[in-house]
Order: structure tokens, then C-alpha cells, then sequence
């Protein structure tokens, strides 16, 4: 994470300085109780920046209730990726991210 801070621009930093937290992991329904949980680096809304063990990547999913992620996304993306579609999705007002499915 801090390398992909480093290379953030200045808008993507303050934006991810906003919304970072401590790394914790969360559950989805999906997951078996192996180690399995998914990895919440900051929090949006009714959404969450995460970052998936089995996919090697960070994405956005959402959540209606702290610490279970209800809708959760496959993306591959680098942090500064993420945090990018976030800034766009502020500025525009609708998801730029590409939407992968479930595997």
C-alpha cells in the first residue's frame, strides 16, 4: 500500500489519506471459515476498498452491515487504480470501473 501511495497524484492522495483505515478483514458469504476473509484498507459510503488474497488485487464492494461485505468484487486493480475510479466516480457521479462477476 505504500507503494502504490507513492505513486498517487496529489487529488488521489488526499482522497485516500480520507478514506484509508487499518487493514482489517471482513467476511462474505462466499468465503468458507479457512483464512479466507477479504482485507477492507478503507471505507466509502456504503462501500469498502479491499484487497483479495486469492485475486492479488484491490477493488471496491459494498456492505450493509460493518465488518460483512454483502456484494463483493473480483477486480485485479492496483491501489492507485482503485483510488482513481473512486475520484472519477466523484467527479462524475456514476462507476467507471469496469464490474467483473463472481468467479
Amino acid at each position: 500500500m505504500n507503494a502504490a501511495r507513492d505513486r498517487m497524484n496529489f487529488a488521489q492522495k488526499k482522497l485516500w489519506d480520507a478514506i484509508r483505515i487499518n487493514p482489517e478483514k471482513w467476511t462474505h458469504h462466499s468465503l468458507d471459515d479457512r483464512e479466507n476473509g477479504i482485507w477492507v484498507v478503507a471505507l466509502i459510503g456504503r462501500s469498502v476498498v479491499s484487497y483479495n488474497d486469492f485475486e492479488h488485487g484491490f477493488d471496491r464492494s459494498s456492505f450493509i452491515k460493518y465488518g460483512e461485505i454483502s456484494e463483493l468484487g473480483w477486480g485485479q486493480a492496483d491501489l492507485d487504480v482503485t483510488v482513481q475510479h473512486i475520484l472519477n466516480e466523484l467527479e462524475i457521479g456514476h462507476p467507471t470501473a469496469p464490474r467483473v462477476s463472481s468467479p
